[in-house]
């Protein structure tokens, strides 16, 4: 490379530096229609919401068991109280 590319590609470097340590500054100033603002957003929107439906099919489990379990008892008192008879 010559020396005017050499200085031309480093000049570009370095402008690209500061751009980056420029986006770093604004991230706060940013707006929602900022796209690393909605991807960041969406993402923790994601992992809540996975943590949520976790919570809910374990909740769910123990109240399918607690049905299955209630039923099973219902049905040996209707046997009882009936004498055997299934009605």
């Amino acid at each position: 490379m010559t020396k005017q590319n050499t200085d031309k590609f480093e000049q570009e470097q370095i402008d690209l530096a500061e751009s980056f340590k420029q986006s770093l500054q604004n991230k706060s100033e940013r707006g929602p229609n900022d796209l690393e603002y909605q991807i960041e957003y969406l993402t923790n929107q994601n992992e809540y919401l996975k943590k949520s439906n976790k919570k809910l099919i374990e909740k769910n489990k123990v109240l399918e068991e607690e049905f299955e379990r209630l039923l099973e008892e219902n049905n040996n008192f209707r046997l009882v109280r009936n004498q055997g008879k299934i009605l």
